[in-house]
């Protein structure tokens, strides 16, 4: 089909397209309401060399990845659940913690994740401190001069919401309704492929030449 046909072909049905791309705003808009609110409140912890040491600072890189995984142990999950009385197993609470190591920055970052913004807040800030006073219990028994020092730098604040983003939704929703709006026109011209609606679909359908039309009356 060259460009004019495609043009006239949308143009004639621009409104299916239209009403396609609001169903799929509209589908967006009530899963996103469905679902339960979810906030995110993050702690940074910063480890911290005693002594400024190429070779301390990679043992720091191999700790990171260690501390990553012991920050969300059933040990400091169970000391959570009772510094703020939860009624939640440990596996519970530590599905709603995530940690992710920053290298470059010698950083950890633990989030907790909960529909209550302010329980994220308290689960990611107290996570972090049990796990910082078991550290700095366990950096007393070594030598000074090869102990890492693990601190919070930026305490926790109140959850912000993680998800749904309704945004997000709506785009993917108008997009998909779009795509399908594209693929209705396309199968309607489709069915209407075989009816003659002029001269030259005559010609194409009968191969023969066309010397004249009857006028509409």
């Amino acid at each position: 089909m060259p460009f004019q046909a495609y043009y006239r072909l949308f143009a004639r049905r621009i409104w299916i397209i239209i009403l396609s791309m609001a169903f799929g705003f509209a589908v967006a808009l009530l899963v996103s309401r469905l679902q339960t609110p979810i906030y995110r409140s993050t702690v940074y912890m910063n480890m911290r060399p005693r002594r400024l040491d190429w070779g301390l600072q990679q043992t720091i890189k191999g700790l990171m990845r260690n501390y990553a995984v012991n920050v969300t142990s059933r040990e400091t999950a169970l000391q959570v659940i009772e510094a703020l009385e939860l009624p939640l197993t440990s596996d519970q609470l530590r599905s709603k913690l995530r940690v992710t190591p920053i290298e470059s920055d010698f950083l950890l970052r633990l989030d907790a994740d909960d529909p209550d913004p302010a329980l994220a807040q308290a689960i990611a800030q107290t996570t972090a401190e049990k796990f910082v006073a078991r550290i700095h219990d366990y950096m007393l028994k070594q030598d000074k001069r090869d102990r890492v020092e693990l601190t919070i730098r930026d305490y926790a604040l109140p959850g912000t919401l993680h998800r749904p983003k309704l945004k997000i939704y709506l785009a993917a929703g108008g997009m998909a309704g779009a795509l399908l709006g594209v693929l209705v026109v396309f199968i309607l011209r489709w069915m209407e492929s075989e009816t003659i609606e002029n001269s030259q679909d005559l010609e194409r359908c009968t191969g023969l030449l066309t010397v004249g039309t009857i006028p509409e009356s």
